[in-house]
């Protein structure tokens, strides 16, 4: 057996660096350098060339994070680990890694994790509910941050001091007016009305979603926190919603009144917030070319209503929970409180060993193969490989057990 080592050529060399990019994207030239060496034992690759093919590919800068994604193929999700992002102030239990350009990027156990454990606990980056609990927000009936409904008039129940929203703590009053109340608020800003009643009307959620994105920008702005709340919203998971709708077979038919709703919506949107009334003492503009792509770029809009689409659990984006992946045979489940979805906790399915991909179901586990992969391709854009889909495993007794489903005739 000859242990002779050979030369890897350019294209190879280039592949196998942004390989280890994608999975290490702190990594600089030497450490890259050593997992070559770790990773290909039969090649012979020097610092010096690595250092080169580096600098000429663009991936000496470890701030920049690595992206996934395709570039001929839009309609791959592009998504990055957000550097900024404090994963230990949420959890020390996991740890975010770069997959594949295509899968992107996925969350890890850090360490043995029992099975029933609770991994994690999260409240949502922003939070939009159904129109049901809105509805009941906007009467008094619940709360205007969390939708958790009013079943009686509590002592800590605080109400907005210009309009009639009402929040079950201080604590949800306070973060609404911080993240999008300011700006939402139909007194403050009469503008605002016209659009909520349009995406009412409509019985659509996203618009109203992005709205309170662009909100959090704005507010986020004037505190100086621009930079981190924008990069936040930047790496989770985003398709072109074109892209998406563009796989239903009806779009050949829908595109043109579809693409009238998402002008009327965004002109709307533009109207109330591009430029506030001096109620809303926002003291700070936008940068002009940010403003100028969240209001007057199609694309910018459809990428956010995208974003939102692809991400949201039952209304919310959470910042570590959206690095999870799917599985037909998930290994954790999520679960939210009785009273309102807005906040979620991820508890394992069985005992996860150190290291192991932490998924989750995106589909209803009792589906048969082909609904699943349809209903994937479809709304995540993605064709499962999983082992239940590679095998046509029927549903069993033990992931309903682990899952708490209950029987098919209740």
């Amino acid at each position: 057996m000859s242990d002779e080592k050979t030369i890897p050529s350019q294209e190879e060399l280039i592949d196998a660096i942004q390989h280890v990019k994608i999975s290490n994207p702190e990594y600089g030239i030497k450490k890259v350098t050593q997992q070559l060496t770790e990773d290909k034992p039969s090649w012979t690759v020097s610092e010096k060339r690595v250092k080169k093919l580096m600098q000429t590919q663009g991936l000496t800068n470890t701030v920049q994070p690595v992206k996934s994604g395709v570039k001929d193929d839009p309609s791959i999700p592009v998504s990055f680990i957000d550097p900024k992002l404090d994963f230990k102030s949420v959890s020390t239990n996991v740890v975010a890694k770069m997959i594949d350009p295509v899968t992107g990027k996925g969350l890890f156990a850090a360490r043995d994790i029992k099975a029933n454990e609770t991994i994690f606990e999260e409240t949502p980056f922003i939070y939009f509910p159904s129109w049901q609990g809105f509805s009941l927000a906007l009467n008094g009936n619940a709360c205007g941050l969390c939708a958790k409904p009013f079943m009686r008039v509590s002592r800590l129940a605080v109400r907005c001091p210009h309009c009639d929203m009402t929040y079950c703590t201080r604590t949800c009053k306070n973060v609404a007016w911080d993240t999008f109340h300011r700006l939402e608020c139909t007194r403050m800003n009469p503008a605002i009305k016209d659009f909520m009643n349009f995406c009412e009307g409509e019985n659509w959620c996203a618009p109203m979603a992005v709205s309170r994105m662009y909100a959090h920008m704005i507010l986020a702005h004037q505190k100086g926190e621009l930079d981190t709340v924008l990069g936040h919203y930047e790496a989770f998971a985003t398709v072109n919603q074109a892209e998406r709708q563009a796989k239903e077979t009806e779009w050949i038919f829908m595109e043109s009144p579809t693409r009238e709703l998402w002008a009327k919506a965004r002109n709307l949107l533009k109207k109330a917030y591009y430029s506030p009334p001096a109620k809303c003492k926002i003291t700070k503009q936008l940068p002009e070319a940010l403003a100028k792509q969240l209001f007057d770029d199609e694309d910018t809009f459809l990428n956010y209503l995208g974003k939102f689409n692809i991400n949201n659990q039952n209304g919310g984006m959470f910042l570590v929970h959206s690095h999870m992946n799917h599985s037909c045979l998930p290994n954790v489940s999520i679960e939210h409180g009785n009273m309102s979805q807005y906040r979620l906790s991820v508890r394992a399915l069985r005992d996860i060993k150190q290291g192991d991909q932490l998924c989750e179901t995106y589909v209803n586990p009792r589906w048969d193969k082909e609904t699943r992969i349809n209903y994937l391709s479809k709304t995540y854009m993605f064709q499962c490989h999983c082992e239940r889909c590679e095998n046509d495993i029927p549903l069993t007794d033990q992931l309903r057990k682990e899952m708490r489903l209950r029987p098919e005739n209740d």
